[in-house]
């Protein structure tokens, strides 16, 4: 098959999918729709009957390729972690489990710096 005869089938495809999708907005029957635009009715219907197969082809095989993604569950917690900005531009994080000694420390250890 040459590239000249993919490319036209290519083509043929695209006007189809376009025709099938402007006779859909135009609520028109496919009777008058195939009239109006110069269209052949049996081939309207065979490129409908191609494409919806294609189509339908398309979302099994989406459907039964393992996803890229993977379900991820983040636990919930009561208490958001602290986060210290000094004016220096650091920043201290510290842990929602942090116990009230280690707090505490942390603050002593702050004051003694002159940060807090």
């Amino acid at each position: 098959m040459s590239s000249k005869q993919v490319k036209s089938n290519k083509e043929r495809r695209q006007f189809w999918q376009m025709a099938i999708e402007t006779w859909q907005d135009s609520g028109m029957s496919v009777n008058k729709f195939c009239k109006a635009e110069g269209l052949s009715e049996g081939t309207f219907y065979n490129w409908r009957k191609r494409l919806s197969r294609r189509h339908s082809q398309r979302k099994e095989q989406s459907s039964s390729s393992p996803s890229a993604f993977i379900e991820v569950a983040v636990p919930k917690s009561d208490h958001a972690p602290l986060e210290l900005v000094f004016s220096s531009g650091h920043t201290l994080r510290i842990g929602s489990t942090a116990d009230n000694k280690t707090l505490s420390n942390v603050i002593s250890v702050l004051r003694q710096a002159g940060l807090c």
